[in-house]
Parts: C-alpha cells; sequence; structure tokens
C-alpha cells in the first residue's frame, strides 16, 4: 500500500523566531505570566522579529543583533507608537527576552543591556480634601455595621478602625508599618511612633493628641477585649494580626458610607497627610524624613500637587519677597 504524499516539510522558523517562543513558554510555565501578560510579550516581540528579518534577512539568529539593530527597531517605533508607555513596555519586553537568552540559551553578549528607557511623566498623587478627611473620621466615629453577635466586639472593631484611620493621617505611615506597628514603638507620652519601614530604616514620627487620644482608647478600653496574643497593636476580632487587605476594604467601606468619590486606599490617606502638610508649609526635608523616602525626588511630587500653597508660603516666610520697591 502506498502511503499519501505528505506534501512539502514546512519551513523551519529561523533561530530569532524560536527563542522568542522558548522565552514565552517560560513565562507562561515558570513564572505563570498572566494572559494579557503573554499578550502584550508577544505582539512586542514578534514586532522586533519582523523589523530585524526585514532589515537582516529571514535566517536571522540572536547572536547577529547588535545594539545598533535594537535602537534603530526603537527609534521606528516613536513615529507609529508615540506614547512613552507603550514604548517602554516594549524597551522592557525586548531587555527581558535578550537577558533570558543570555542566561537560558548561551547568548554571549546581551545587546539590550544598553537600550535607553523612555522618561514616563510621573503621576501625580490623588488626595482627598480638608473636608473628605473630616467626613471620612466622621463616618468612623459612628462605624461599620459590624454583624458580631457581642456588642463588645462591635464597639472594639469601631474603636480600632477610627485609631488606624486617624492615626494613619496623622502619622503618614504606609499601610504595612500601620499594621506591623507593635506596642513598644508607641511612645504614647512623647506623642510619636518609632516606626520601621523600608530597607529596616528607623525613623521618628510624631502624632496630635486627638490620634492619640483615639489610641488610647482603642488600647486601654477595646483591645484587651478581643484577646490579642501577639504585640501588634492592632487586631482582627479573634484577636489575630490584622492583615493589610482587611483594611484596606475597612477603608473603602468607610469612603463609600461617606460619600467619598475618590478611590479610597491606605496610600490616598498618605498622600492627603503629605500634601495638606505641605499646604501649611512644611519643609520639603522634613516632610522626606516623616515618609521616610529614602529620595528627596520622591517627596518632591508634591510639589506639584499643591504649587499655589508653595507659592503663598515663600511669599508669606522669605525676608525680601515682601519688599517695598519706589
Amino acid at each position: 500500500m502506498r502511503l499519501s504524499d505528505p506534501g512539502p516539510a514546512p519551513s523551519p522558523k529561523n533561530e530569532l523566531r524560536r527563542s522568542i517562543e522558548a522565552f514565552l513558554q517560560a513565562r507562561r510555565i515558570d513564572q505563570g505570566a498572566a494572559a494579557l501578560t503573554l499578550a502584550a510579550y508577544t505582539r512586542d516581540l514578534l514586532q522586533l522579529a519582523e523589523t530585524l528579518e526585514k532589515n537582516l534577512g529571514s535566517d536571522i539568529t540572536t547572536a547577529r543583533i547588535r545594539s545598533e539593530d535594537l535602537e534603530h527597531h526603537l527609534q521606528s517605533l516613536t513615529l507609529s507608537c508615540p506614547s512613552p508607555a507603550s514604548l517602554a513596555r516594549k524597551t522592557s519586553a525586548i531587555r527581558q527576552f535578550f537577558k533570558f537568552c543570555c542566561l537560558e540559551q548561551g547568548l554571549s553578549t546581551n545587546p539590550a543591556e544598553a537600550l535607553p528607557t523612555p522618561r514616563l511623566p510621573r503621576a501625580l498623587p490623588k488626595f482627598l480634601s480638608h473636608s473628605e478627611v473630616e467626613g471620612l473620621i466622621r463616618t468612623a466615629q459612628t462605624g461599620l455595621p459590624y454583624r458580631s453577635s457581642s456588642d463588645i466586639t462591635r464597639q472594639a472593631l469601631r474603636a480600632r478602625d477610627r485609631a488606624m484611620l486617624i492615626l494613619l493621617y496623622a502619622t503618614g505611615l504606609r499601610v504595612s508599618e500601620l499594621v506591623g506597628l507593635t506596642l513598644h514603638q508607641v511612645e504614647r507620652q512623647s506623642l510619636y511612633l518609632r516606626v520601621r519601614g523600608k530597607g529596616d530604616k528607623e525613623r521618628i514620627v510624631p502624632f496630635a493628641p486627638v490620634a492619640g487620644q483615639a489610641l488610647d482608647d482603642w488600647l486601654l478600653h477595646h483591645r484587651p477585649q478581643l484577646e490579642p496574643a501577639h504585640a501588634q497593636v492592632f487586631c482582627n476580632q479573634r484577636g489575630e494580626t490584622l492583615t493589610r487587605q482587611t483594611f484596606w476594604t475597612i477603608l473603602k467601606e468607610l469612603g463609600a458610607q461617606a460619600d467619598i468619590k475618590t478611590p479610597l486606599s491606605p496610600h490616598v490617606l498618605r498622600h492627603s497627610f503629605a500634601t495638606h502638610l505641605l499646604e501649611a508649609g512644611i519643609h520639603l526635608r522634613s516632610l522626606q524624613m516623616l515618609l521616610g523616602h529614602s529620595d528627596l525626588s520622591t517627596t518632591q511630587i508634591y510639589a506639584h500637587v499643591a504649587p499655589e500653597h508653595l507659592a503663598e508660603t515663600h511669599a508669606r516666610c522669605h525676608p525680601r519677597a515682601r519688599r517695598k520697591t519706589g
């Protein structure tokens, strides 16, 4: 019996496209990349392959690709891809691909190592107005409608929520710092916290008496009712460590109850703390220390949030700002 002719064998893919397939497979299986991420990688890298095949030939290999080839490709994209964010994503995909080729496929030289990254405009942080913060705190005074069968537990949870909200706005802590705060970090009489932040760096953060009162109410009258078996200041209704996700949910529910339209998160309150202090005239260096920023440039983003208040502070404080002429 004669076998039917299977037809011509499909032409083999070039080494570059096989490497792209291996990279995508590794991202999908080894790193569990999301479907949308994989789709973006696929589009960006196949776009690169098409450009290189057009310029260097269909039998292109990764070893033949030079930095100039990648730079030319990215320059050609600036006309069809004016978005800096899209260009930055494509550049990142190319970098990750060639890093994979070096680590996993024996490529000796990484042509993408020195690729410049498009400069992205920095998004201004969202923050609440003074009246929105006041409305949020008023809502926390009433508290959320917890369904616990025990009135003591419901009162304790509401006291906890008030203390966390007021302390967060009073100090500008990161949410991880807030939920991780321990009893020995609270200097109640001196009205400050010893906060251990990023890089395990400790900083001193003062808080106002009103935050101290909310904290006292929680620590002295309500926290013991939940019988926590740990040193964290805040706990859940079972006395266990409170998670960031739980506090995030609490904050969003308080925001909805207060009819706040701004999407609410712990970081929005941190931004509100920073912005309102800057509006009141605090020095950027002092704000940097309170927020625990290692670089002043990170703090300077708030100077773009309230420039008119900075101008007012300059006019009020600079010794020659009100100099008379004539």
